[in-house]
C-alpha cells in the first residue's frame, strides 16, 4: 500500500521525540559528536506575496492564556487545527501570543489557509521588516510589510512572547473585531530545523 507523503513542519511530537533523543540518547553512543550535520542543509524559499484576494483589511496581535485552549473544541471555528497544549508543559496562565487577521472575505481566506500545511507565523526584522506565514516544507508568504516603528515594536513583542511560550502561538481569521466566531483558527509552534 502506498502512503502519500508531504513536506511538513507540523511535526510537534516527532520534534519533541528527536530533541529528547539528541539530549539523552545519542550522546551515549560511541563516536557521537555534538552539533549539526554539515551534509544536511535546510533552505527556506523566498517569501511570496499573498494573492490580492487573500489579503486581510486589518490585523492585530493578541494573546490568550494557555488554559483558554482547553475549551477550543467548543469555539465556533469554520477551519482550523490544534494540538494538545498539555504536551508543551506550559503553565495554565502562560500567555500564548497570536495574530488575528480581519477580512470581509474571512471564510475564503481561512479556506485558502486551510488548504496549506500551516507551520508558523514569524516576524522577520530584516529590511523590509515583515510578518511571514510559513507553510509546507519550505514555503513562506508575506502577511504584512512593516514600516511603522510602533508596529515593528509590537511584532518584536509577539516574537518575545512566542519564545517564552516555547514558540507556541496561534493564527486566527475573523470577519471583524466584534465577531464571536472564527473563520479560521490554528494553533501553531515554530520548530527550529
Amino acid at each position: 500500500m502506498a502512503i502519500p507523503t508531504a513536506l511538513s513542519r507540523r511535526t510537534y511530537i516527532l520534534n519533541q521525540w528527536l530533541e529528547q533523543r539528541m539530549e539523552e540518547v545519542y550522546p551515549t553512543y560511541p563516536g557521537y559528536q555534538a552539533g549539526t550535520n554539515p551534509s544536511v542543509q535546510y533552505m527556506n524559499s523566498a517569501p511570496q506575496p499573498l494573492p490580492d484576494a487573500l489579503i486581510g483589511e486589518k490585523w492585530t496581535f493578541v494573546s490568550l492564556e494557555a488554559r483558554a485552549f482547553a475549551e477550543m473544541s467548543e469555539w465556533d471555528i469554520d477551519f482550523g487545527e490544534a494540538f494538545p497544549l498539555s504536551m508543551m508543559n506550559l503553565e495554565p496562565n502562560s500567555p500564548i501570543p497570536g495574530l488575528i487577521i480581519y477580512s470581509s472575505r474571512a471564510k475564503p481566506l481561512a479556506a485558502w489557509m486551510s488548504g496549506l500545511e500551516l507551520a508558523f507565523v514569524q516576524f522577520n526584522s530584516a529590511s523590509p521588516a515583515r510578518l511571514l506565514l510559513n507553510t509546507g516544507g519550505d514555503d513562506s508568504w508575506i502577511l504584512a510589510n512593516l514600516s511603522n516603528p510602533s508596529t515593528i515594536a509590537e511584532a518584536e513583542g509577539f516574537s518575545e512572547a512566542k519564545s517564552k511560550a516555547k514558540n507556541v502561538h496561534f493564527l486566527a481569521v475573523q470577519s471583524n473585531p466584534e465577531s464571536e466566531s472564527f473563520a479560521g483558527f490554528w494553533l501553531l509552534q515554530e520548530i527550529n530545523l
